[in-house]
């Protein structure tokens, strides 16, 4: 998952000028593992807290308020180890749209260093139907512009 194809041209997830949404994450003693690291569930969680980021940030409520993103594919590469204590910051990026879905890209960050790459699959899915739903032209508008 070193780089994704998006339209004619190819991002780094590891590079930070690959993304323009960020939340920061203040490292927590229970971050750590027996080896001394950050463990891979704390960095599955950052990943998750960028994604309702985009979520949030986008406004995908905004349509309706029982839309919301449910995650259907995760990868995550774990590149470095990230240590305690510190910040990780997370960039999110959109990489494009399903009918119903859409692929996200992530860099996980600690002290300008990349230490872990995730690509996701996101579904509309509505919460009082029980199914996924085409996104929204207005929110595909809004989620290019703060992440593609």
């Amino acid at each position: 998952m070193t780089a994704a194809t998006v339209g004619a041209g190819t991002l780094d997830a590891g590079d930070p000028a690959s993304y323009r949404l960020w939340r920061e994450e203040v490292l927590r003693y229970g971050d750590m593992d027996v080896n001394g690291h950050v463990n891979n569930i704390a960095i599955a969680q950052f990943c998750e807290g960028g994604r309702v980021a985009f979520e949030r940030v986008c406004d995908l409520q905004r349509e309706h308020a029982a839309l919301g993103l449910s995650l259907a594919k995760v990868t995550i590469e774990f590149r470095a180890e990230a240590h305690f204590p510190g910040i990780i910051r997370v960039g999110t990026r959109l990489l494009g749209f399903g009918r119903s879905s859409c692929r996200l890209l992530q860099g996980v960050f600690q002290d300008g260093r990349c230490v872990a790459t995730s690509e996701a699959v996101a579904v509309c899915f509505d919460t009082r139907l029980r199914m996924a739903v085409p996104f929204g032209e207005a929110f595909k508008e809004r989620a290019k512009a703060a992440s593609g």
